[in-house]
């Protein structure tokens, strides 16, 4: 509250110069605070090696050079699709991510085929 008394009988240019200063502030630490995040989550998942992950009716299963992962529908509670990922959102019983990437798919006909899987089984956002 002190930095806006002391702001308010301010000239216009030392408005704009704090704006300015603030918003350069904020969008520099958000992008810190992101990238921060995502060298954490690299660091998680990196130990997996390449992974290939395999979808049908009944789930998914993930296998890595050095671990595998099977999920069930029924802990996806969402997807969204990207115009390069598949992205699902895990439900009450568990909190997580998952991303599936286009990029994998050996034919556009597989894209297809997981679309029609998870309409089936995971609501759509």
């Amino acid at each position: 509250m002190s930095v806006f008394s002391v702001l308010r009988d301010a000239p216009l240019p030392v408005w704009i110069v704090s704006l300015v200063l603030t918003v350069s502030v904020t969008v520099w630490a958000t992008l810190r605070g992101l990238r921060t995040m995502a060298r954490r989550m690299f660091s998680m998942v990196e130990p997996y090696g390449q992974c290939r992950t395999v979808a049908d009716d009944r789930g998914a299963v993930t296998t890595g050079e050095r671990a595998s992962f099977s999920m069930d529908w029924t802990v996806v509670r969402e997807y969204l699709e990207t115009p390069g990922l598949f992205v699902l959102l895990a439900g009450d019983r568990a909190a997580g991510v998952a991303l599936l990437p286009k990029r994998g798919a050996q034919d556009p006909a597989d894209v297809d085929r997981l679309r029609v899987i998870l309409d089936r089984n995971v609501k759509r956002l």
